[in-house]
């Protein structure tokens, strides 16, 4: 018994210690992201990125947010390596790690990440490319992102289904000892957990093709304003989703007047903080085995809504019209979590099963000191994978208007937050760097496409389209 405990209690002081010391990592790196400045969150999230597909995720659009393009680019390539590598063997991780998941918890794996956030890295390159001229990286990112979207709706259902029936399949060759247990892993148990406490994942219906519409939106109107007849269906595929007014019209613009002499300026603002996780235990009714009573509960995660840094964004300018929300990201996360429920809901069980086997066995051999131990056991390691990137935006607000000579103001919650001035450009200069200073000098003679990223205390701004002096 004593050499049990040597044991357990340097492996329980590991997870523990696991656990925390990512929470605290991500809590730093949100204040400093969100609250503080970039340039710091960069440089303390490039602390952490080898081999670890989130701080990659984290960093490398971390260093697009701050200018940093040749680094954003390395960095992401580096994470959709690494993502791709995780999905051929299955997004869900290797057997091993499955294993430890099973009789620890899932924060024993590495972080595999999801299709929406291989997307997002595609995406997030192709503004890279964008920002700094690279135009045929620029079509190869889109393109790659658009391919993501349509494939993964076929890849969770066939490798889901298949880890469904793994999971199944080894529970039914437990230990004569969990077989006194009846956790009753049934689907109707999953259903009913999901009905209870996850109903309001129903909300997001929309985005239950996996399709971000800010994906097919920008891809579109890239697409589009290079004339290449795609970005129509890409704009179609948007519009389909948000049904955004401003994307109905630039249906028309685009297949009415390609080639008219009016030059516009579109506007898309990412605002806020997307969904994060918490942790939702579900204490279960104590098992009796022979008179004896066994701990048992599963903790699985639960979304947290996204927050907003602003309510509502105005442009003062001359036929100024409304912004549109085209992207809600909770969605898209929400729709991709509801896809994973059943399998992390299932593989809990089973956990919670073999932990309390566990219980059983120790109790039967060492006695009620063996069975207190088992109950440490398990209360200690039940912990939910609450890890999840944090560096995306909870909405994303569009709006578009036809240039003019003069000044154009941003108001964010009513107050003044940003502007730029519209200039007849007698010498185009490309544009090859993000203006340092909240006013810029852009050309009415070209389309323009201006991306702002804000935080709790700034506004990012960049041209990703278009020309300045």
């Amino acid at each position: 018994m004593k050499y049990l405990l040597s044991l357990l209690y340097p492996l329980v002081f590991f997870l523990i210690w696991g656990c925390a010391s990512y929470q605290g990592k991500i809590e730093h790196f949100n204040k400093l992201y969100y609250e503080e400045n970039q340039e710091k969150a960069y440089d303390f999230s490039k602390k952490f990125i080898k081999n670890d597909l989130l701080w990659e995720i984290q960093n490398g659009i971390n260093a697009f947010v701050i200018g940093k393009y040749e680094e954003s680019l390395k960095t992401l390539d580096e994470a959709e390596t690494l993502l791709n590598k995780n999905q051929a063997q299955n997004i869900f991780s290797s057997s091993f790690d499955n294993i430890g998941a099973t009789l620890i918890n899932d924060n024993v794996k590495s972080y595999h990440g999801n299709i929406y956030e291989g997307i997002l890295i595609n995406y997030y390159k192709a503004l890279d490319a964008m920002v700094t001229g690279d135009e045929a990286r620029a079509r190869i990112e889109f393109n790659r992102a658009n391919d993501r979207q349509r494939r993964a709706k076929e890849y969770y259902q066939k490798e889901i289904q298949a880890d469904l029936k793994k999971n199944k399949d080894n529970q039914t060759k437990k230990n004569t000892s969990s077989e006194k247990l009846d956790t009753n892993t049934s689907q109707e148990q999953v259903d009913s957990i999901l009905n209870s406490q996850y109903s309001n994942l129903k909300h997001f219906k929309a985005y239950d093709g996996f399709v971000n519409p800010l994906i097919s939106y920008v891809s579109g109107l890239y697409f589009s304003l290079q004339k290449d007849p795609k970005g129509i269906d890409l704009l179609k595929e948007s519009y389909g989703i948000n049904h955004s007014d401003i994307i109905g019209e630039d249906l028309v613009l685009f297949q009415t007047h390609s080639a008219s002499s009016k030059k516009y300026t579109w506007i898309i603002i990412e605002d806020g903080k997307s969904s994060s996780k918490k942790e939702f235990t579900i204490e279960m009714p104590p098992i009796v085995v022979d008179k004896k009573i066994y701990y048992f509960k599963i903790s699985v995660p639960e979304l947290e809504d996204g927050v907003n840094f602003y309510t509502s964004f105005k442009l003062k300018a001359k036929n100024a019209k409304k912004f549109d929300e085209i992207s809600i990201f909770d969605g898209v996360i929400a729709n991709e979590f509801s896809k994973q429920l059943p399998y992390i809901l299932t593989r809990a069980i089973i956990s919670a099963g073999y932990k309390t086997s566990l219980q059983i066995t120790l109790n039967e051999l060492f006695g009620d000191i063996g069975g207190i131990v088992g109950a440490l056991f398990s209360a200690t390691t039940t912990f939910a994978d609450t890890r999840i990137t944090t560096v995306f935006p909870h909405k994303v607000w569009l709006t578009r208007l036809q240039n003019y000579q003069g000044k154009v103001i941003l108001k964010g919650n009513e107050k003044n937050i940003f502007d730029f001035e519209l200039i007849d450009c007698k010498q185009k200069d490309p544009l090859t760097q993000t203006a340092q200073t909240d006013h810029l000098k852009i050309c009415k003679n070209t389309d323009n496409l201006i991306y702002i990223r804000t935080t709790k205390n700034n506004i990012i701004p960049k041209l990703l389209i278009g020309e300045k002096q």
